[in-house]
């Protein structure tokens, strides 16, 4: 016998019906930004072009990825060239790194701590390339091939239409020289500002210290950027829309997506192109 169901019942199970469906595009979108957190923890890659080119796909499939998901086959492949479980990948669950990549094939089970040492040991024999403690920069030895680079915060001045640049600690930090090489930019183009929010989390934590090269102000599509948008500092990922738009992207869910129409341009400023981050993400007690 039919029995036929009240409007309240329909409504309350559509209702139901649609937040299951939510859930499962929240989680598919997840697994984007899980890669692009493997890749960063795994092979230190600095953006979605980065671990493009670790897979071999375009940059245009990883944004792709972080809007619907990563395809079965991009988990996998991401489990055999970047190292992480394809299973945490999709679900969020377990280890990040594949489990059959801790332990030596054929050879007795060794615990992670023996193998982490020995790679240690390997990247840095002894009395050599291990950690100086330094107050200022008279207590390291000279080198020829270190930079120097300040830290600063930067805003829009509206006097003058540009971004001023002002030094927050008088405590640089140091680079090598080869480091800037390896990325294709010069040092004096690069300064270092510390990330204000959470809107980026888990690419960039509350607190992380960011280097924006100030000569990349030229929008590249699915690249993140320090920008002023109505005289707010802020740091986003950056995607070209139809009719000239932009599309400020905050990889925290929270945080919704601000659409820049042509007309509003003339209030987004680029600072620079945010080329490298470093912090304790979750363990800084962000």
């Amino acid at each position: 016998m039919f029995i036929p169901l009240s409007n309240a019942t329909c409504n309350n199970i559509l209702f139901t019906y649609a937040k299951i469906r939510r859930m499962k595009d929240k989680s598919k979108q997840a697994s984007g930004e899980r890669l692009l957190e493997a890749a960063r923890v795994l092979k230190g890659a600095v953006g979605p072009s980065d671990v493009a080119r670790l897979l071999g796909v375009s940059p245009q499939k990883i944004t792709n990825w972080l809007s619907r998901g990563v395809s079965k086959e991009g988990m996998l492949d991401a489990q055999r060239l970047i190292g992480c479980s394809a299973v945490w990948l999709q679900t969020g669950e377990g280890e990040m790194i594949d489990a059959s990549r801790l332990h030596v094939s054929g050879k007795q089970d060794e615990s992670i701590s023996e193998q982490t040492q020995r790679v240690i040991d390997k990247l840095l024999p002894a009395g050599s390339g291990n950690l100086v403690t330094w107050e200022k920069p008279e207590d390291l030895e000279p080198d020829a091939d270190r930079v120097w680079i300040d830290r600063y915060d930067y805003r829009y001045s509206a006097g003058n239409g540009l971004i001023q640049w002002e030094v927050r600690q008088k405590k640089a930090l140091p680079f090598d020289i080869g480091f800037f090489k390896a990325l294709g930019v010069r040092p004096q183009d690069c300064k270092l500002a510390q990330v204000h929010g959470r809107s980026m989390e888990p690419y960039l934590f509350n607190r992380d210290m960011m280097m924006i090269c100030t000569a990349k102000t030229r929008v590249k599509d699915g690249l993140i950027y320090a920008v002023t948008f109505e005289d707010e500092p802020l740091v986003k990922q950056i995607f070209k829309e139809p009719e000239g738009a932009l599309r400020l992207h905050s990889y925290n869910p929270e945080y919704p997506d601000k659409i820049i129409l042509a007309s509003q341009l003339e209030g987004l400023h680029i600072a620079g192109e945010v080329i490298y981050r470093s912090g304790s993400g979750l363990a800084g007690g962000n």
